[in-house]
């Protein structure tokens, strides 16, 4: 296991490097862009939202269990990755174009960026426990969180296909500087979030954060890659969804792993 553990960092600086050997020797506007609607549709539905939605679900048992606040945090952060890579892939690549698919993941990328930072402090500061609120209670906050990231996503993506929100991206430009600044903070947000929780692991050993700060990782690698992009689906933006897609994988693996052992361990502020 110990083997198998230390090959499945592998992936993150491999694909930092290929990342940084396309940006270098591509140019800016790519040649080739492949962009087959029905495939990125599928890798979407399976690698973003379907393994965001099985972390958000038993996030969200868990946190009925224990009333740890980052359980809370970590099950809203994960729903929002995987509802709005959904609804972005599905308006973007099938309807509206790309604007509409960099603005609703981007947005959503961030958006789910917030409370796992806000998870990961509460988890590297140890903060003391406070007295848990009955079932009910725990209930109803599991469901306003949970129903507020989707009603979010909705509207984020209502306006996006109306025009109501600046541009992402221009056809015959590119990203503007509303994608990067959005795409580099929710970045920065999930690379913080992995460092955080690979310290935690580091002294409590905890099997879920290994596996869970290696997704977070890898997601923070592929918003690089989005970052740097020059258009969806250039070779660039490729290599950022093949990270989204392995990120997805290790989100599943942590939760395999929860399944085992202790479903919360190391995860209880």
């Amino acid at each position: 296991m110990h083997f198998s553990k230390s090959l499945a960092v592998i992936p993150v600086p491999a694909l930092i490097v290929i990342i940084a050997i396309l940006v270098i020797t591509l140019p800016y506007r790519p040649l080739v862009v492949f962009e087959p609607p029905l495939l990125g549709l599928t890798l979407s539905i399976l690698f973003r939202f379907g393994m965001s939605m099985v972390v958000a679900y038993f996030s969200g048992r868990s946190y009925l269990a224990s009333g740890s606040n980052s359980l809370l945090l970590l099950g809203s952060g994960v729903l929002a990755f995987g509802a709005s890579g959904l609804a972005g892939s599905a308006f973007g690549l099938l309807i509206a174009g790309p604007n509409v698919l960099a603005t609703v993941n981007n947005a959503g990328a961030l958006l789910a960026s917030i409370p796992h930072a806000a998870s990961a402090v509460l988890v590297f500061s140890g903060a003391p426990s406070q007295k848990v609120p009955s079932y009910d209670r725990l209930k109803l906050n599991l469901i306003i969180a949970y129903l507020g990231v989707l009603v979010f996503t909705i509207l984020l993506t209502t306006t996006s296909l109306q025009g109501a929100i600046p541009p992402f991206f221009i056809q015959g430009v590119g990203p503007t500087l509303l994608n990067n600044g959005v795409t580099g903070t929710a970045m920065a947000l999930f690379a913080i979030s992995a460092l955080l929780f690979m310290r935690v692991h580091s002294k409590s050993k905890s099997e879920i954060l290994y596996w869970y700060s290696l997704a977070l990782a890898l997601i923070a690698v592929s918003m690089s890659a989005f970052f740097l992009s020059p258009a969806p689906g250039s070779a660039v933006a490729w290599s950022g969804r093949s990270a989204t897609c392995l990120g997805g994988v290790y989100f599943l693996i942590s939760v395999l792993t929860a399944g085992r052992g202790t479903r919360t361990e190391g995860i209880q502020s």
